[in-house]
């Protein structure tokens, strides 16, 4: 299959992944940001593990009627009351301590008149509800309870929710390792002075980028220079880097032009095609294969607007997929349009731009560059808006389909 719509793009790569399977690793929690949680985690105890007092106040057996108590002592966070508390009596409890088994409620500090001293006694003004203020075992959740769902993307929340519960370190699977090729004679580093006819390696900056942003690190770069007498060197290169990678992407190459060879270096590596374009602009200009040995090859276009659409689109979702994200699903709204947007749209349009809130209203002002080739107006990209195949203008004030970034 040549040509395919994103949406059967996606399809296909889930059907290749459909029965992939990852390594499963344990590693410290504290270190375990944008890995996926592989197994289920379980509350070990119950949360809380003790009635707890919810502020600071007194613990005592209310008796309807009753608003004097004598204070028998002082309990702070950590401190266990292991004496008995008598009828008309309370002691002074801080946030988060343990309730006395003979108590069944916490009066809030606010609510009566004392010094606070052991011996006195404390006046009680206003209602008091009986099993006010405390915060009762297991009310978070009963020990045995899946707190954590396998196939969730760990993040600082995860991590506090893991450390309260006492894990020191999980299961997770383990993260693929990245090839991330750019290509083009044109193409230089930053900080090499700029000759006729050249561009600054933008690709490379951008897709390594993203690819952080989403949580993965292990990534090998290598720029491959697309001059046809070293096509052999460069592919013998690529294989030799190809070797401990998991997932090959590459920008540049992939269109129809005479020097376009990333096809040709993928097919040296076994590559099994999926796509060889996408319906889509910008964007069009994109390559999807499977090795035998289970490599995933993603090629996209070399402007930079149409790699930044196609990694977001077709790349993010499926490498979520591949390292055990079990819902993943970038969230898509309806927005109203800034300003019109007039364009020829043969393909699905995506429009980069950002959303703006009107009044609660949910806004989305293109780019005022959006074309393929268009890099500075990335800058301010947080959506992409999709226009349909056909419509060629969208009037301001009218809804648009908008993907969050």
């Amino acid at each position: 299959m040549d040509v395919v719509s994103v949406e059967t793009a996606l399809l296909l790569w889930r059907e290749v992944l459909q029965f992939h399977k990852q390594n499963i690793i344990r590693i410290p929690v504290e270190e375990a940001q944008h890995y996926v949680v592989a197994e289920p985690i379980y509350a070990p105890v119950d949360i809380p593990a003790f009635n707890k007092s919810a502020m600071d106040g007194y613990a005592l057996s209310y008796e309807e009627g009753q608003c004097e108590y004598v204070i028998d002592g002082i309990i702070g966070a950590g401190v266990v009351w292991d004496k008995p508390i008598s009828k008309g009596h309370a002691v002074r409890i801080m946030t988060g301590a343990p309730v006395p088994i003979d108590c069944d409620t916490v009066v809030m500090q606010e609510q009566v008149q004392t010094d606070g001293t052991i011996g006195s006694t404390l006046v009680i003004y206003g209602q008091v509800k009986s099993g006010g203020n405390i915060i009762y075992r297991g009310e978070e959740c009963r020990a045995g309870t899946i707190v954590v769902p396998k196939g969730i993307i760990i993040n600082t929340e995860v991590q506090t929710v893991l450390g309260g519960l006492g894990y020191t370190d999980i299961p997770v699977y383990a993260m693929p390792k990245v090839l991330l090729l750019t290509s083009g004679r044109e193409i230089i580093e930053p900080g090499m002075p700029l000759q006729d006819g050249q561009v600054y390696n933008s690709n490379r900056i951008m897709l390594s980028g993203l690819l952080r942003d989403a949580g993965f690190f292990n990534i090998t770069q290598y720029h491959v220079n697309d001059n046809p007498r070293r096509l052999s060197d460069e592919i013998q290169v690529v294989m030799d880097l190809a070797t401990d990678a998991d997932i090959i992407i590459s920008s540049g190459g992939v269109s129809v032009g005479l020097f376009d060879t990333m096809p040709l270096i993928f097919e040296k590596l076994g590559a099994n095609s999926l796509y060889k374009r996408i319906l889509m602009r910008p964007g069009a200009a994109s390559y999807g294969a499977v090795t035998d040995n289970g490599k995933l090859i993603f090629g996209l276009s070399g402007n930079p607007g149409a790699a930044y659409n196609g990694f977001h689109l077709v790349v993010k979702p499926t490498l979520m997929y591949y390292k055990g994200v079990t819902d993943y699903a970038p969230p898509i709204i309806s927005c109203t349009v800034a300003h019109t947007i007039c364009k020829h749209n043969p393909f699905d349009r995506y429009i980069q731009g950002r959303v703006l809130f009107n009044h609660s209203t949910p806004v989305f002002e293109a780019s005022k560059q959006f074309n393929s080739s268009h890099m500075i107006g990335l800058a301010g990209v947080t959506a992409l808006a999709k226009i349909p195949q056909g419509v060629h203008e969208v009037n301001e004030g009218h809804n648009i389909e908008v993907l969050l970034l």
